[in-house]
This record gives C-alpha cells, sequence and structure tokens, in this order.
C-alpha cells in the first residue's frame, strides 16, 4: 500500500476487476483485517455491509454507522472512501440543540419589550414609565445573556497564562447586583492561582456558576470559591449552602432548569461545553462536610 495512502484518516479500500487488491491503515483498522489477507476476495467479505458492497458496484455516496460511528463512504472508480464524521455530526447536534432553546427563550424577553415600547408609546405618568423602562431594561439584560451564551461556542480559543484574580474580579463585578439582591457574597482562596484557558471563557464559566450558586444559596448566604491542585490542573469549586439537588448528572443537559431559576436553562450546558473544549472535566455534587452543593471544573495550571 502506498505510505500517503496509510498516512490519511480516510479508510481507503481498493478494487479491481471485482476483487479486492489492498486496504490502507484505516481500512485495516476499521474492518478488522490486514491487507495481505483481504486481496483478491469479494468486496462483501471484507465490508460485510450490502450498502457498501452495493457502493462499489453502482457508485455514489452514502452515509451510515458502521462499528458505532458515523461514516459518509463515496465511491470512485478503483475505490471506495470512507470518512469518519462521528464528531461532525455530534458537534452539528449539539448546536442544533443550543438553538432550538435559545431560539425559544428568546421569544419572552423579545415579547416583554414590545409591550413596554407599546405601553410607553401611550405616555403613561412618570412613576410608571420609570418602571417600565426598569423593566425593560432588565429584559435587555436577559438579551445580552442569552447572546453570550449563543456565541460563546463559536468564539475561537485565545489561550494564555495569567492570574485567576483577573477573571474572578471581573465575575465578582458582574454578579454583585445579583449578590446585593439576594443577600449573597462572595469569597475566594483562588486569587493567586495562575491557570492557562482563554480568560473569557473562564470568565463566563465562572459567571454561570456563580449566579447558579446564588440562585441556590440561603438568604443570607455565602459562595465560596476555592482550588485543589491535581498533577497539571486545578480543580476549581464553586460552592453554595443550599439545600441537596435531586440530580447532578442531567443538570448539565441544556433543556434542564432548576425551580429556582428563571434564566435559560443554558447556564451548566454551556459550562461543560467550553470545560470539555479546553480538555477539563466538570461535575456537581453535594459535599456533606461543607454543607452545600459544589460544582467541579477543571483547568490547566502552570
Amino acid at each position: 500500500m502506498n505510505p500517503a495512502l496509510n498516512a490519511l484518516e480516510i479508510a481507503v479500500v481498493l478494487f479491481e476487476s471485482g476483487r479486492v487488491v489492498g486496504l490502507n491503515a484505516s481500512a485495516e483498522k476499521l474492518f478488522g483485517i490486514v491487507s495481505e489477507r483481504a486481496i483478491s476476495r469479494l468486496p462483501i467479505e471484507i465490508l460485510r455491509h450490502h450498502r457498501l458492497e452495493q457502493l462499489v458496484l453502482e457508485g455514489g455516496s452514502l452515509e451510515l454507522e458502521l462499528a458505532g460511528r458515523m461514516f459518509i463512504a463515496k465511491s470512485v472508480q478503483g475505490a471506495l472512501l470512507l470518512e469518519d464524521v462521528t464528531k461532525a455530526r455530534q458537534r452539528e447536534s449539539e448546536l442544533r440543540e443550543v438553538m432550538a432553546v435559545l431560539s425559544h427563550e428568546f421569544r419572552t424577553p423579545v415579547a416583554a419589550i414590545k409591550s413596554l415600547l407599546e405601553a410607553l408609546a401611550l405616555e403613561p405618568p412618570p412613576s410608571t414609565r420609570a418602571s417600565f423602562v426598569q423593566m425593560g431594561l432588565t429584559e435587555v439584560e436577559r438579551l445580552v445573556r442569552l447572546v453570550e451564551d449563543l456565541t460563546v461556542g463559536f468564539r475561537p480559543q485565545a489561550e494564555r497564562t495569567f492570574p485567576f484574580s483577573e477573571c474572578f474580579e471581573r465575575v465578582e463585578r458582574l454578579t454583585s447586583d445579583e449578590r446585593k439582591r439576594r443577600n449573597v457574597r462572595l469569597e475566594t482562596e483562588v486569587l493567586d492561582v495562575l491557570v492557562r484557558c482563554d480568560p473569557d471563557k473562564l470568565v463566563q464559566v465562572l459567571l454561570n456558576l456563580v449566579e447558579n450558586a446564588a440562585r441556590h444559596a440561603p438568604n443570607p448566604g455565602l459562595i465560596r470559591v476555592f482550588a485543589d491542585r491535581v498533577d497539571l490542573c486545578w480543580k476549581v469549586s464553586v460552592l453554595d449552602q443550599g439545600a441537596r439537588l435531586p440530580d447532578y448528572e442531567t443538570i448539565f443537559e441544556a433543556h434542564r432548569r432548576s425551580m429556582q431559576s428563571r434564566g435559560s436553562g443554558m447556564g451548566l450546558y454551556i459550562v461543560r461545553s467550553i470545560v470539555k473544549a479546553w480538555g477539563g472535566e466538570v461535575y456537581g455534587r453535594y459535599r456533606e462536610d461543607l454543607g452545600g452543593n459544589e460544582f467541579v471544573f477543571s483547568v490547566l495550571g502552570n
């Protein structure tokens, strides 16, 4: 087999006169047979799939599942090419889910803003007008968050090494009003820690976790942010003082929203997407020893 073909990630099966004459390394792995044992055999003996055999005989292309993965198979003269598109299809599925959730969530604030503008056009009394303006600003802030949730997965990574305090101080400012309304304090022991990731995305992770904690913390309450070193990473914890949640597994799904939340139901889904993208892990659990819900994510240290 040509070394160039063996270097391809695409599986290539070569044919001549209706018989197999070679497989590259990716095809050997996919079909579980070495090229030497496949030579001179019929296509169906190697491919073991009638649709692939038909593709070899008649030409064309199709998408199908093989060995638990999705492939696009294409027949060209003298060869069958199979490209693994599993990750691409998973990404498309995730994006469709995000778009479906967000498009649904956009309807409520947009409708509210439209109604408020229509009411303001009728020139209500000053006190009522001020109340309407404040309500409108609240809905606009909600729209801004939804837009941030929508775009965060599309922005390219801009990794660098920086102190954790750089992001924490931004999150502290951004959540100040919400925490004051809920009478929740925010403390951290991680300011001097150096991490390596995209600062904007770390802010998004912390922002969602702190806001989530604020919704579940008692009034008055405390949110603690601390970290433990594990090999090359820091495991950062965000701990509230709230009651145990019913489920720490499905809570990261896009459509999940707790009874206490008035948000888009996207916060923890976005957290998981970002952390997985930089190669980390994220999970939630109840800490009996600390008396609260703990959400933990890992980020590369320095």
